[in-house]
């Protein structure tokens, strides 16, 4: 009824295989590095943080409307902010992140 299977691996396919791996492992280095080249401007978070106080609430949208940033360092700002404890995280979620000030 059917064959009894495909044909053998070669020497010459598996080593194909293997530099295929070594190739993604070698790009799956390069993102880290990628994210890692992210990191936000001091002056941005100094400007920030001397005028947090009088905000009632800060989300990205606020920040990026208020000091014509991206918003996705907008939300590094304030997760950083979050680090130093400056305000705290009330709700937070893969796009938006609500965050208060402590006073």
């Amino acid at each position: 009824m059917g064959t009894k299977g495909g044909k053998p691996i070669t020497a010459v396919e598996k080593r194909q295989l293997r530099m295929m791996k070594e190739e993604r492992k070698a790009k799956e280095e390069k993102r880290e590095k990628r994210q890692a080249l992210g990191l936000v401007d001091p002056s941005i978070i100094d400007r920030v943080t001397r005028e947090i106080k009088s905000f009632d609430i800060v989300t990205p949208f606020l920040l990026t409307q208020r000091y014509n940033i991206k918003y996705s360092t907008a939300k590094k700002v304030i997760l950083e902010l979050a680090q130093r404890g400056l305000v705290e995280v009330y709700s937070k979620s893969r796009r938006l992140i609500i965050a208060i000030p402590k006073k």
